[in-house]
C-alpha cells in the first residue's frame, strides 16, 4: 500500500474504527451462533442441562459485553481470552469446538487487521 499525502496509510478516514467495527461484528455474530447452539445442544450430546445452558447463555452475554467496550484496549484481550472460553466449552458439548475453532480464526484475523492498519 502506498502512503497517500495525508498520512493515513491506509487510505481509511477512521482506522481504528474500522478496526473495532470488524471485531464487533466479529464478536456479535459469535454470540448469536453461541445462543443458536442452545437448540442442537436441547436435542443431541445428553439434552441441555443448567450447567450447559448458564455456559452459554453466559458465553453470548459476555461476547456482546465485550464488543461494546473495545475502545478499550484491554477489550482486546477479553476477547481473546473469551476465544479459549468458547473454544473451552467444547468440552461441555462438542459442536463448540468448531464454533471457537472458526470464531478463533476470525478472531485472530481481527486481531492482524488491529495490528496492520491502525
Amino acid at each position: 500500500m502506498s502512503e497517500d499525502p495525508g498520512g493515513r496509510p491506509s487510505g481509511l478516514r477512521d482506522p481504528a474504527r474500522a478496526v473495532r467495527s470488524v471485531a464487533a461484528a466479529a464478536l456479535s455474530l459469535e454470540a448469536l451462533t453461541v445462543l443458536l447452539a442452545l437448540a442442537p445442544v436441547a436435542k443431541l450430546g445428553g439434552g441441555l442441562t443448567a450447567a450447559r445452558g448458564t455456559a452459554l447463555v453466559t458465553l453470548s452475554v459476555l461476547l456482546i459485553l465485550t464488543a461494546g467496550l473495545l475502545r478499550r484496549p484491554w477489550a482486546y484481550l477479553l476477547g481473546s481470552v473469551l476465544q479459549l472460553a468458547v473454544c473451552a466449552a467444547g468440552l461441555l458439548t462438542p459442536a463448540m469446538f468448531v464454533v471457537g475453532g472458526v470464531f478463533g480464526l476470525v478472531w485472530i484475523y481481527a486481531l492482524w487487521l488491529r495490528r496492520t492498519i491502525s
